[in-house]
């Protein structure tokens, strides 16, 4: 079995076509079947239901060979959606979402957030139009680093590197106490410094237009 890798998508900033344009693509998603799959957004002209269900096209056009939305929602500020999917994020599948929400509106500023299961890896990808602007990607090694790096109670000494295990149950349970926290400060942290350097940028683009 595939381990689930849990993502979310947020759009910081969005203008009322592609906002528009968002919402008629949720509006494809069926909700006759038990998931609500990802690639239904894409479904149009000569594309059908049937083609994206299969594994070549999912994984050409999505990444995962499954992925699916737990929760979506076009009239929020900040449209968002979230789910599921097998081995990795989708990444390949927001990205070609945003080249069609991009001719709506260039300035689009997206994020993705996403965890393994286990957790064997994390990251966080902040987009500007279609273009990854920055993020990061932690191994469990890296992640297991962080941790440590912000903790009160565990040190470099609360991991024996000889035997690749925690030290005692002690810390190895302070690790899975605080780990969860760690992952999200760190993916909020590097999305809110991105979209507030973007927007700068581009207001500052915005206002030398014409000089």
């Amino acid at each position: 079995m595939a381990n689930h890798v849990h993502y979310s998508v947020n759009i910081h900033q969005i203008n009322d076509e592609a906002r528009a344009k968002l919402k008629e693509m949720f509006g494809r998603i069926r909700t006759d079947n038990n998931y609500r799959w990802f690639s239904d957004i894409f479904v149009e002209g000569d594309l059908t239901y049937e083609e994206t269900e299969k594994y070549a096209w999912t994984t050409e056009h999505i990444g995962p060979k499954w992925c699916y939305f737990e929760d979506f929602d076009a009239d929020e500020k900040e449209p968002f959606f979230n789910g599921e999917a097998a081995w990795s994020a989708p990444e390949t599948g927001l990205e070609k979402l945003l080249t069609i929400l991009t001719e709506y509106d260039p300035n689009i500023i997206t994020s993705i957030c996403y965890e393994d299961e286990m957790p064997n890896f994390i990251g966080v990808s902040v987009y500007e139009g279609d273009e990854m602007y920055d993020g990061f990607e932690d191994e469990y090694e890296e992640l297991r680093d962080r941790v440590i790096a912000s903790s009160e109670t565990l040190t470099e000494e609360s991991w024996n590197e000889d035997e690749d295990e925690w030290v005692d149950e002690d810390a190895e349970d302070t690790f899975r106490d605080e780990m969860w926290e760690v992952i999200n400060d760190s993916q909020w942290e590097l999305v809110s410094e991105c979209v507030d350097q973007i927007k700068a940028d581009q207001a500052e683009r915005e206002s030398t237009v014409g000089c």
